[in-house]
Formats: C-alpha cells, sequence, structure tokens
C-alpha cells in the first residue's frame, strides 16, 4: 500500500513542479534579477528533483519497489540541500574561493554523486562512466604515461574544484542550459502539445505526397521539421518514424530502405535551423559568435543534406517504377494550411525576432507567447467559448510539463559535462591533446581534421550529441583553430560528426529504432542509413575548405559553390542508385562518380570538367531513354 501511495504521491508532484520549472524560467526572461549562479543553482534544483520524482512515479501501473523509492527520496533530499546550501553561501564561497570547509567538502561530494545518478537514469550508463574516467584522471593522472601525465589532485580539491568552487558543474554548459536550453525545451513541449507535429506531417504530406517518391519525401519534410523543433534523432523517429515508415514500405520501398531514410531525414533535423538541436546554443556559448550568426551559416549545409536525401529516394522511386500516393491519402494543401498555418507563426517569430538582434533568450519567450496566443485565437474563431473551456489551459499545462521533462534531462547531462570540461581545464588535457593531435598530424592539417572527425563520431555514439559536442570542442576545437580554420567552421564540423554519430554503425541510435518500427535487419539500416546520409559525411570537410558554404564571401562566389555542390551530390545520388534517366551500366558510374568528385570540390577547372562529364551522361541518357521508348511502342 506504501508504494502506491509514494508512487502515487510522485505522479501528482511531478507536474506540479514541471510547472513551476517552466514559470520560473519564463519570469525570469521578463525580470532578470538573478545572476549566473544562482540562475543555474535554482534551474538544475528544478531538474534534479524532476528526474528523481519521474523514477518514483508510477509508470504503466507499476510502482517501483519500496527499496527504490527511500533511495530516490534521500537523494531528491540530497540534491535540494546541496544546491539550497550553494545557493544561499554564493557569496562566501565565492571570497573563499581555492580554500573549502567540511561542509563544502560533503555539499560538492553529494552534488556529484546525484549527477551521476540521475544522468545513469535519463541516459543510461555511457555518460556517466564518461564523468567517471575523467574524474578518475583528474585524480590518478601521475599514473598515465606519456603526453596526458599531471602530477594529480587531490581527493578534496578535486571534488571542490568542480562544484563549491563555482566552476565545472557551474560553468558555461550548465548556464546555457538554464538559459537557451529550456527555453526551446518549453516551446517545443507547447508545439507538442498544441498538435503542431501532426501539422508537420500533414503539410508535409500535401507538398510532397503527389510525386512518385511522395511516402518518402514526406518522410524527409517532415522530419526535418519536426527535428529542427525537439533537437533528439532518437525521439524524432519515434514520434514520425511510426507514420513515415509504414507509409514508405506499402509505396514498395525495402523495409532497411524506409528506416534509413526516416533514421536519415530525423539526424538532419538537428542541423536544421531554426532550432538545431540543443547543442547549437552551447556553441554560442562557447564560441561567444550569435546563434543567429551560427543559425545562418548552417543553413546551407542543412539544405544541402536533405536535398540530397531528396535526390536518392525520388531515384530509388523511379528506378524500381514506384506511383504517387492516391489522392485520398494526399491531404489537401489549402485545408492544412488553413487548419495548422497558424503553427508557422512561432516560427517565423522567433526567426525575425533574432535576425533584428533579439536575445536568444526572450526571441524563444516571445515564440511561447505568440504560439499561445496563435492558438488562442485559431480555436477562437472556431469556437467563440473557447477560452472558457478547460482545452485551452491543458494544453498550456501538457506543454509546460512535457518541456520541463524534456529540459530535466539536458540539465543534469549539462552539469555534468561541466564536470569533464574543468577537469579538462585543470589538468591541462586541452593543452596536451592539442599537442598530441598535431605530433600525429605533423604537417598535415587535413589529418587533424580526420583524426577530430574519428573522435567527434567516436563518443557521438556512446553519449548524447551534446555532450559529445562539449568533449570534442574542448578537446579538438583549439587544434584546429590553432592550425588556421575558422572558428565557427570549426566547431559546426566538430558538431556535424558528432550528430552523425546517430546512424554509424555499430551503435547508430536512430537506424536501431528506425529497423524496429520498420520490422528491418539493424546493420542493414544502419548501413544504408550511412550511404544515404553521405553528404552529411562529406559537408564538414567541404565547408572547413570552402566557407562560401557557411555564406561567407561575396555573392557570386558563394553561388558558384553552392551550383558546384549541388551538381557534385546529385551526381552522387546518382552514382549509389545506379539510375539517372535509365539504369546505369558500370562504364556510366564510374563516369557520374568522377563527375561527383569534380563537382563536390568546387575549382574553376575541375567544375569544368565535371559538368562536361554530366552534360555527357545527360545527353545520353535521354537518347538511350527515347530508345527504350520507341522499342516499348514498337
Amino acid at each position: 500500500m506504501a508504494k502506491n501511495t509514494n508512487g502515487n504521491l510522485a505522479n501528482r508532484l511531478f507536474p506540479l513542479v514541471a510547472v513551476a520549472m517552466c514559470i520560473f524560467h519564463l519570469y525570469t526572461v521578463v525580470q532578470p534579477s538573478l545572476d549566473t549562479v544562482q540562475q543555474q543553482s535554482i534551474h538544475l534544483c528544478f531538474a534534479l528533483v524532476l528526474v528523481f520524482l519521474n523514477c518514483m512515479s508510477i509508470k504503466d501501473g507499476k510502482a517501483p519497489k519500496k527499496l527504490f523509492l527511500i533511495i530516490d527520496t534521500v537523494l531528491l533530499a540530497a540534491s535540494v540541500y546541496s544546491l539550497v546550501y550553494i545557493l544561499v553561501k554564493q557569496k562566501t564561497l565565492v571570497i573563499k574561493i581555492g580554500t573549502y570547509t567540511a561542509n563544502d567538502l560533503l555539499v560538492g561530494a553529494l552534488l556529484i554523486f546525484v549527477l551521476f545518478v540521475a544522468t545513469y537514469r535519463t541516459f543510461g550508463k555511457a555518460l556517466p562512466i564518461l564523468v567517471g574516467i575523467f574524474f578518475l584522471y583528474g585524480h590518478f593522472g601521475y599514473l598515465v604515461p606519456g603526453t596526458l601525465y599531471h602530477a594529480g589532485i587531490s581527493w578534496p580539491r578535486l571534488v571542490v574544484g568542480v562544484t563549491t568552487n563555482l566552476a565545472g558543474v557551474f560553468g558555461t554548459v550548465l548556464e546555457v542550459s538554464s538559459t537557451y536550453i529550456v527555453l526551446f525545451m518549453i516551446f517545443g513541449g507547447l508545439l507538442d502539445a498544441s498538435g503542431a507535429g501532426n501539422f508537420f506531417i500533414q503539410f508535409a504530406m500535401s507538398v510532397g505526397g503527389k510525386s512518385r517518391s511522395g511516402a518518402a519525401q514526406a518522410a524527409v519534410i517532415s522530419s526535418g521539421l519536426v527535428g529542427s523543433i525537439n533537437g533528439s534523432a532518437v525521439a524524432n523517429v519515434a514520434s514520425t518514424g511510426v507514420f513515415t515508415i509504414p507509409l514508405m514500405k506499402d509505396r514498395g520501398y525495402e523495409p532497411s530502405f524506409a528506416g534509413a531514410v526516416e533514421a536519415c531525414a530525423s539526424t538532419g533535423g538537428m542541423i536544421m535551423p531554426p532550432v538545431m538541436g540543443v547543442a547549437a546554443f552551447v556553441m554560442a556559448g562557447i564560441t561567444g559568435i550569435p546563434y543567429a550568426k551560427i543559425a545562418l551559416a548552417a543553413l546551407v549545409p542543412a539544405l544541402l543534406y536533405y536535398i540530397t536525401i531528396s535526390f536518392s529516394v525520388h531515384l530509388r522511386a523511379l528506378k524500381n517504377g514506384f506511383q504517387p500516393l492516391p489522392d485520398e491519402k494526399i491531404p489537401n494543401l489549402k485545408k492544412v494550411l488553413i487548419d495548422g498555418g497558424h503553427f508557422s507563426a512561432p516560427l517565423v517569430c522567433i526567426v525575425v525576432l533574432m535576425v533584428r538582434g533579439m536575445s536568444v533568450m526572450r526571441a524563444a519567450f516571445f515564440g511561447c507567447v505568440c504560439l499561445v496566443v496563435a492558438v488562442a485565437i485559431r480555436e477562437t474563431i472556431r469556437d467563440h467559448r473557447y477560452l472558457a473551456k478547460k482545452d485551452f489551459y491543458v494544453m498550456i499545462y501538457e506543454g509546460f510539463v512535457s518541456g520541463a521533462k524534456s529540459a530535466m534531462s539536458v540539465a543534469a547531462a549539462c552539469a555534468a559535462m561541466g564536470i569533464m570540461t574543468q577537469i579538462i581545464i585543470n589538468t591541462g588535457m586541452a593543452t596536451k591533446i592539442v599537442f598530441l593531435i598535431k605530433s600525429l598530424a605533423g604537417e598535415q592539417m587535413f589529418t587533424a581534421l580526420l583524426l577530430t572527425c574519428a573522435i567527434s563520431i567516436f563518443f557521438g555514439m556512446g553519449v548524447p550529441t551534446t555532450a559529445s559536442y562539449v568533449l570534442v570542442a574542448s578537446l579538438g576545437a583549439p587544434v584546429l583553430i590553432e592550425l588556421g580554420y575558422p572558428t565557427l567552421a570549426v566547431h559546426l564540423f566538430i558538431y556535424y560528426y558528432a550528430i552523425l554519430a546517430n546512424i554509424t554503425p555499430p551503435i547508430a541510435s536512430a537506424a536501431l529504432v528506425a529497423s524496429q518500427i520498420a520490422k528491418a535487419p539493424y546493420m542493414s539500416t544502419g548501413w544504408t542509413a550511412v550511404r544515404l546520409g553521405l553528404p552529411g559525411f562529406l559537408l564538414p570537410f567541404l565547408f572547413v575548405y570552402h566557407p562560401e558554404l557557411l555564406l561567407e564571401g561575396t555573392v557570386l562566389s558563394c553561388a558558384s559553390v553552392i551550383v558546384s555542390c549541388v551538381l557534385g551530390l546529385f551526381c552522387m545520388a546518382v552514382f549509389f542508385e545506379g539510375y539517372f534517366f535509365t539504369r546505369l551500366n558500370w562504364a556510366e558510374r564510374i563516369a557520374i562518380a568522377i563527375a561527383s568528385f569534380l563537382l563536390v570540390k568546387p575549382g574553376t577547372y575541375s567544375d569544368l570538367i565535371g559538368l562536361a562529364i554530366f552534360l555527357l551522361l545527360l545527353f545520353e541518357q535521354r537518347t538511350k531513354k527515347a530508345k527504350l521508348a520507341a522499342v516499348d511502342k514498337a
């Protein structure tokens, strides 16, 4: 009986705390009266309380065991105690940074422990193990041979150095979580609760449904739109894939191909402006580059990624003779826009405000306000008594709960990542890694890029994208910047590969979920996703060497490089699908592969030669198709 009572109490408390967290963060945008540490402490306190309340809640009719209820209650109390202590004692802690009391040490140890447990409960064992390895390295560095050797930090100084010294946990990463990220999580929760996700899917169906690749185009468009908001490739696959994957299979796409399309499209949402997943906000905090500039620079590579996937699915449809979706399955675009067009207003609002120079926090706040107002106006037009009914207030309530639930996991992860980054700083590890990569790369700058790419994908396979990006940005970005690569291009380079780990075997978490929905072999889905997502693996190298893809340069130079890349990536899709106007023989496939290589690598002579090969193949394919059509008529 006690189990059910405690479980029910947690179930009742969770939404109340979630709503309180959202109200607090929205209020601090309007009335910013707290300093950085105060904002972070309250933010993290809310998040950890929600994590442990969620663990104590009854799910699917099953209550947690009494022992776990007791443990989680103690952990919740420890979270509140440690963070309230830091909040109350903040001024004292600032004055005596570098020294500590027994209470400081106890609070620091409690906070580190609850963060380990919280990240394990929300993300699994990979992230806490990674943080644990760095923590052990902080103390036992004297046992590490070679470049990474350091004298070691005593346990007490290590603990307080990442907690009550107001560094580490309370660093840049948690600051971004407590300001930018949480507001976009609230915005995403409100979008989800208002039914915007269904609008995006219906819109994608109405736009792309009439082409022969309509089912797959709907997946590409809808997953890109939804993924840009929710910032999680796996969550995106799970939410949109249950609709798009069966639809693709029904039209004739192989299960593994259908799963791969959804995995790639959902993963790409994290590089698609305006939101780009939470790591983009962290990037703005780390680099000091305005978020609006990051989003604008990322626009062309993201569009190239999606355009190439669109090419591939359309060529596959043509090769297999697929037919367009039946008219009855294609939503009427006019009706879709009338019913849900108001959902575009908050997105436009956010983009316009950020372009005009408003802070990301205030733009996100007004995006939330715009969404609520748009829903209220639209629904009141349908039913003038709407605001007097509970549906409107339930939507806001559910949006707040959903947003806070997403924010709690991110906050715990960001605090844990702060521990890693501070240890990297305190041990001089970043400088050592810079030296190590430069030693391995020698004079070859390209080798340094390859090493950074491999490190980003490796960490991205085991930990959340944000954690992977922060870690590699701390270790690898200084190397590349020191070698002369532009700061923005370097950070986007690392971010891309952290994201693409979601479709890279042997982990490929997005492809794994997609394969389960598609009922397809996991490895087949994963490798197909790598092939479809190959542009994403190439684009970071391209924009590092050709910043025109990041819209840096004259209008003419940017247009020239972009057109060349579009043609090159189209040729790549033709090569992999083995189809242009007709099926390609091996000589034609080799020719189109050469054209792709020459066009993807911008340059006057390479572009001209690649274009000539492309045009010759285009003429040859059209001639072949005409002959085959004549034979069929005869």
